[in-house]
């Protein structure tokens, strides 16, 4: 079988096209060797220039080469006639260089490109080594089973755009065969071999000397195994969040609220203290993490020492009706009166 027929299987294994063949797809093209397959082979699928859009975020951090980057996205879907949207961004755009920063304002552009446009999806071109880099980065960080579990093959980010990455099966050796075999040209990202980013000492580094300190060709595949098994256990964890969320009431937004204090928080939940108690704190955790998600509120800095904060506030709770106020990063306030836990943003912008 020939890596076109290859990669269309896993492709639609994975994404079977009953999903998106009437539906418009953004498709995030940075011009390097992943994008640049995925934005072909979807072509190669569905060649119909109404429902593939091409989208390029320029970070114009690397000079004349973020701007060939740019050129060769515009060129590549001129090619296959197909739309390119393109965003350059300002130095106003970037007010940092950090990885977290850089990925989402990729994620922001690309989410306005699919609403502008009434796109279903967004295409991400994350590919199987991409995994094993995102569970080692994610355990160096000390992240619990929800980053453990890896990149998602599809995550909703609004009520009708949900992100897919079609590629999550393929690895990079099986794309790079591909594109030698329709001899198509991709670009190379020169910041890739800089060392200030943590993925990139991951993949240069770390990666290559535990091959080595494992004298075996398959860690790679024993790392993904490691989070595909993580990935179905936190499966089990988010279904028995998503139930405690529905006892508090907010999967019916009865208890979602908006303030009416412009100048205070934005948006809150209340949470019932009496249903806290028979509930395991894990999973209470994970629905917390959930409404952060779907907040848009900052998780970065809520590490473990806060989680436990937020633990020991609500066990307080249960024992005495007593107000008790717990300040968190990102101007997140938990106070605690009556019986009712209230959690709240000040000041978000």
């Amino acid at each position: 079988m020939k890596p076109s027929n290859q990669l269309e299987k896993a492709i639609l294994e994975l994404w079977p096209i009953d999903l998106w063949r009437e539906s418009t797809i953004v498709v995030a093209t940075s011009g390097g060797a992943d994008s640049t397959a995925l934005l072909e082979i979807l072509f190669q699928i569905r060649p119909d220039p109404a429902r593939t859009i091409a989208a390029h975020y320029n970070h114009a951090l690397r000079g004349e080469e973020s701007d060939a980057d740019q050129a060769f996205v515009e060129s590549h879907a001129a090619r296959l006639g197909l739309p390119c949207i393109v965003r350059r961004a300002s130095t106003i755009d970037v007010p940092s260089r950090s990885e977290n920063t850089l990925r989402k304002l990729r994620h922001l552009f690309l989410k306005d490109v699919a609403v502008n446009h009434n796109a279903r999806w967004i295409a991400i071109a994350h590919q199987a080594d991409d995994q094993v880099e995102t569970f080692l980065h994610h355990l160096l960080r000390g992240s619990g089973p929800s980053g453990l579990s890896g990149i998602p093959a599809f995550r909703n980010i609004d009520s009708l755009i949900d992100i897919a990455r079609p590629l999550l099966r393929v690895h990079r050796s099986e794309i790079m065969a591909y594109l030698v075999e329709r001899n198509q040209t991709y670009r190379i990202d020169s910041s890739n071999k800089s060392l200030d980013y943590t993925r990139n000492r991951i993949r240069n580094e770390l990666l290559p000397q535990l091959r080595t300190f494992a004298k075996s060709d398959s860690l790679d595949s024993r790392l993904r195994q490691a989070c595909e098994l993580i990935a179905e256990e936190h499966a089990v964890f988010r279904e028995l969040a998503d139930r405690w969320l529905a006892k508090i009431g907010y999967a019916s937004g009865e208890s979602l609220g908006t303030s009416t204090r412009k100048d205070a928080a934005q948006d809150h939940f209340l949470v019932p203290v009496p249903l806290c108690r028979n509930e395991p704190w894990p999973i209470i955790r994970e629905a917390m993490v959930m409404i952060w998600h779907r907040m848009n509120w900052p998780l970065r800095e809520m590490n473990l020492k806060n989680w436990r904060k937020v633990q020991k506030l609500i066990e307080l709770a249960s024992q005495t009706t007593h107000p008790k106020r717990l300040e968190l990063p990102g101007q997140i306030v938990v106070t605690c009166r009556k019986g009712m836990l209230r959690i709240e943003r000040f000041g978000a912008a």
